[in-house]
C-alpha cells in the first residue's frame, strides 16, 4: 500500500479479484444523519462487505473486526466504516492536512466510475478526519500513479468511542462521471482499511498483493457493483477568485551599475465554470486561469545534462488529467501542461482563458483542451490545443487511442504532434505497449511519416511483483522530434532498455516481507553516427521488512559520450570526450509507522573523470495530529583532480505545519541552495471551511546570502511578495 508500508506479502491461497456478476448496491430506505456515528436505522438493512486480509499474510484472519457498508440514494454514494480496536490507545493518526500521505489508520474507497479498468478516483480518511482524494492513472501500474493535486466535492465525518473509530463518507453523484445503460450503472469499487498497530490491510475484493505496493489501488482488480435508477446530477459550479497583493522586485538597471526597486500592486480576478452537459460529458471553462501562486515548487539539484521535470500544481489542469496522459519511458511526455502559461525560464505567462470537454461516448473516452495565452516580453500570444481518444480493445485490460496537440500563434507559426498508442494484455500480467508520435511544424512543413520527426516506443513487461519479473523496451527518436507541448530530455537516439528481477516472499514467521535482486540497464546510440552515447547497467538487492523498514544497495557502471561540454557550474565543466565510471548507492528507510522516521540515501563513486560523494536525509517528525515537521538535506561534492575543479552543493528544505483543524492551517517552508546562494521562504495561512471555499494569505521572500560575490553587490532580498487569495464556489 502506498505510504502506509512497503509490504508485499506471503500468500496462503488464491482469491479471484472480482465476481463475474456485478453486486447490486442497496438504496437507502430512509435518510441518515450524516455525523460519523453510524447509528441510523437505515444502515441496519445494509449487508457489510466481505473483507480479506491482504497484508501481511493474504487470506489470514484479521486481527481487528471491521464492518464496512456501501449504499446510495438519488443524491449521494455513501460509505460507512466501523473500525473496531481492542485497545483504543493504538488508534493512530499523524496529520489533519488535506491530501497528507502519512502513516496512519486509513479507511476509504477507490471508484472506477466508468468501469474502464484503467482510471479511478480515490477518497480516504483517518481518525483525525483529514480528506485525501486522488485520481488513479494507468491502472496504478506506473511509478507514481496517483494525482494528489486532484480535488473534488465530498464530505466525511469521523468519531471515536471506547470500541474504535468510525467514519461516514458521502460522495455526490455530481462528483462522479458515469455512463447509465438501460437505467443501470456499473462501477468498479475497492474498499480497504489499514491498521498501523498490526500493519494489516483489510480489503474488498480479495486482491492479491502480487502486484506490489499499489495492488489495492488497481482499477482492473476492483469488484463490479450495480446501481439502479440513478441519474447523473449535472454539475454546475461557478468559482470566481480574487487575488490581491504587493511585491517588491529588485533588478539591475540598464547600465548594470546598480539595482532598481520596483513595487508592484497585484490585482487579479478570474473565473472557473464547470457544467455537466449530460451524464457522460462535462464542460470546464476558465477565464484568467488561476496560476497557483500559493504553491511553491521544490528545488532540485541537476547532476544530469538534461532538463528537470516539475509536476503540475494548477488546479484547472488537474481535472481528468489522466485522459491526456501520453507518457514514454523515463517520464517523457507528449503533452506536458506546464508548457501552457510558463515560459522556458519558468516565468508565468498570463492565460487569458480556455475550455476543456471530457466524457465518454460509447466505448470511447474523449478529452479536448484549448487554452489561449497573452503575449509576454518576446513571446507572442499563443493558442494551445490537445485532443485525446481512448477505448478498450480485445479485452477489458487492453486499451488503444489517439492524441493530437497543436501550439500556434497569430503569425501562423505552429508545432503539431499526432500520436497513437496501444497497451495489450497478452496473458495474466504480461503486457505489450506500443506508442508512436509524429511532429510537424511551420518551419519544416507537414512531414507525415518522416522518420526524423518521429518517436516510437515498444515495451514488453510483466507487472506482477512475485517471482520472476521482467521488462524490455526499444525506443527510437528522430533528430527533428521536438514537440513544443511535450517534455523531452534528448533527441536523435535509439535506446534499448531492460530489467530482470526475482522477488521472494518468506513465510508468515519471517520478519521480512519480501526481498530479491534486480538487474536493469540501457544502451543509447546516436541515430546518425551510431556512436554509443550512453551505456549504463546496474544490479541491486532490496529488502522490505514487516515493520516497514527497507533497504536497497546497488552498483552501477556507466559510459557517457559528450559531444559538447557538460557544465555543472561556472567552476566545474566536463570537457568533450568519452567517460567510463562506476558508482554505488545505498537507500534506507526507517520504520514509517513511528512518529519519527527518516529516509536516507548515499551515493559514492566515480563521476565522469571525477569522484562524487552524495548524501541525503529526509526526516519527518509528527509531533501530534496538529503539528508536523519535515525536512530534506542533500549534499553533493564532485571533485575533478586532474583539472583542479570542484562542484559542491548543499540543498536544504524545512517545512513546518500547524493544523488547528482540518479546515485551518499555517505552514512555513524554507529552501536553501548553496549553488545559487539563496534562501526561498514561503509562509502560508489557509482557511478551507468547506470544499470549494478557500482563503489563502501567502508571504514569499527570495534572499541572497553572499552579497559581495558580484559587482554591483546583490540586494538582501531580490523579490518579496505578500498575497491574499479568496475563491468561492457557487453550486447551482
Amino acid at each position: 500500500m502506498l505510504v502506509f508500508t512497503s509490504c508485499t506479502i506471503h500468500v496462503l491461497q488464491a482469491y479471484p479479484s472480482s465476481d463475474p456478476i456485478p453486486t447490486t448496491v442497496m438504496r437507502l430506505s430512509e435518510p441518515i444523519e450524516f455525523d460519523g456515528v453510524i447509528n441510523d436505522n437505515a444502515w441496519d438493512n445494509i449487508e457489510p462487505l466481505k473483507l480479506t486480509t491482504q497484508t501481511p499474510v493474504f487470506g489470514s484472519p484479521p486481527s481487528e473486526r471491521t464492518e464496512i457498508k456501501l449504499a446510495y440514494d438519488l443524491d449521494y454514494l455513501y460509505l460507512s466504516g466501523k473500525m473496531y480496536v481492542k485497545d483504543i490507545s493504538t488508534i493512530f493518526a499523524k496529520s489533519k492536512k488535506r491530501d497528507a500521505l502519512t502513516v496512519a489508520d486509513w479507511f476509504g474507497i477507490i471508484i472506477d466510475s466508468y468501469n474502464d479498468k484503467q482510471n479511478a478516483l480515490a477518497f480516504f480518511t483517518t481518525p483525525a478526519g483529514l480528506r485525501m482524494d486522488a485520481a488513479v492513472l494507468n491502472d496504478a501500474s506506473s511509478r507514481m500513479p496517483l494525482n494528489l493535486s486532484w480535488n473534488n466535492f465530498w464530505d466525511v465525518k469521523v468519531s471515536e468511542d471506547d470500541h474504535g473509530w468510525y467514519a461516514e463518507m458521502r460522495i455526490p453523484w455530481t462528483s462522479l462521471q458515469f455512463q447509465p445503460i438501460d437505467g443501470k450503472v456499473i462501477m468498479g469499487i475497492t474498499v480497504w482499511r489499514y491498521s498501523v498497530e498490526h500493519n494489516e490491510v483489510y480489503i474488498c475484493p480479495a486482491i492479491s498483493p502480487d502486484f506490489g505496493e499499489m495492488s489495492g489501488w488497481r482499477p482492473s482488480q476492483a469488484k463490479e457493483y450495480q446501481f439502479d435508477g440513478i441519474e447523473a446530477k449535472k454539475p454546475f459550479y461557478i468559482t470566481p477568485y480574487v487575488l490581491a497583493g504587493r511585491s517588491t522586485v529588485k533588478s539591475l538597471n540598464g547600465s548594470e551599475s546598480s539595482y532598481e526597486t520596483e513595487n508592484k500592486i497585484e490585482r487579479e480576478l478570474g473565473l472557473d465554470v464547470k457544467y455537466g452537459i449530460s451524464n457522460n460529458w462535462t464542460l470546464d471553462l476558465s477565464l484568467n486561469t488561476d496560476f497557483a501562486q500559493v504553491e511553491a515548487d521544490n528545488q532540485q539539484v541537476n547532476l544530469t545534462r538534461f532538463s528537470l521535470f516539475f509536476p503540475e500544481k494548477r488546479l484547472f489542469f488537474q481535472e481528468r488529467s489522466g485522459i491526456f496522459n501520453f507518457t514514454f519511458s523515463r517520464g517523457d511526455q507528449l503533452f506536458y501542461s506546464r508548457r501552457i502559461g510558463i515560459d522556458d525560464d519558468g516565468n508565468p505567462v498570463r492565460i487569458l482563458g480556455g475550455a476543456r470537454i471530457t466524457g465518454r461516448s460509447g466505448p470511447w473516452d474523449v478529452g479536448f483542451l484549448n487554452m489561449q495565452t497573452a503575449s509576454f516580453e518576446n513571446l507572442d500570444s499563443e493558442n494551445f490545443m490537445v485532443g485525446r481518444l481512448q477505448r478498450q480493445v480485445i479485452n477489458e485490460n487492453s486499451t488503444a487511442g489517439l492524441l493530437f496537440t497543436n501550439r500556434t500563434n497569430f503569425d501562423g507559426s505552429y508545432n503539431s504532434a499526432i500520436a497513437a498508442d496501444a497497451s495489450i494484455r497478452l496473458f495474466k500480467e504480461t503486457f505489450y505497449t506500443l506508442k508512436w508520435a509524429q511532429v510537424a511544424d511551420s518551419d519544416s512543413g507537414n512531414r507525415f511519416f518522416d522518420f526524423d520527426a518521429q518517436k516510437i516506443w515498444m515495451f514488453f513487461s510483466n507487472r506482477s511483483q512475485r517471482g520472476f519479473t521482467y521488462g524490455t523496451s526499444l525506443q527510437t527518436v528522430g533528430k527533428d522530434f521536438e514537440p513544443e507541448m511535450g517534455f523531452e530530455r534528448r533527441q536523435n537516439f535509439f535506446r534499448e532498455g531492460h530489467r530482470y528481477g526475482y522477488r521472494w516472499f518468506p513465510d508468515s514467521e519471517s520478519p521480512i516481507f519480501t526481498h530479491g535482486p534486480q538487474f536493469s540497464g540501457e544502451t543509447i546510440w546516436n541515430r546518425e553516427s551510431w556512436n554509443l552515447e550512453t551505456l549504463g547497467w546496474g544490479v541491486s538487492y532490496s529488502v522490505d521488512w514487516k515493520n516497514s523498514r527497507s533497504i536497497e544497495l546497488s552498483y552501477r557502471p556507466q559510459y557517457e559520450l559528450l559531444y559538447e561540454p557538460f557544465e555543472l557550474s561556472d567552476d566545474a565543466i566536463i570537457p568533450v570526450g568519452s567517460y567510463r565510471f562506476d558508482s554505488f548507492r545505498l537507500e534506507y528507510s526507517t520504520n514509517q509507522t513511528k512518529s519519527y522516521f527518516a529516509e536516507v540515501e548515499m551515493n559514492i563513486g566515480e563521476f565522469y573523470d571525477g569522484y562524487r560523494t552524495g548524501f541525503s536525509v529526509a526526516p519527518t517528525a509528527s509531533i501530534s495530529a496538529s503539528v508536523e515537521m519535515t525536512g530534506t538535506y542533500e549534499y553533493n561534492n564532485i571533485s575533478f583532480d586532474s583539472r583542479n575543479q570542484n562542484f559542491q552543493v548543499h540543498l536544504l528544505s524545512l517545512n513546518a505545519l500547524y493544523m488547528y483543524s482540518t479546515k485551518l492551517s499555517l505552514s512555513a517552508l524554507v529552501q536553501y541552495n548553496s549553488e545559487d546562494k539563496k534562501y526561498f521562504g514561503n509562509v502560508r495561512f489557509r482557511y478551507n471551511p468547506k470544499e470549494g471555499v478557500d482563503l489563502f494569505i501567502v508571504y514569499n521572500d527570495l534572499l541572497n546570502t553572499d552579497l559581495n560575490r558580484v559587482l554591483p553587490n546583490l540586494p538582501r532580498s531580490t523579490e518579496r511578495t505578500i498575497l491574499l487569495k479568496y475563491s468561492y464556489t457557487f453550486r447551482l
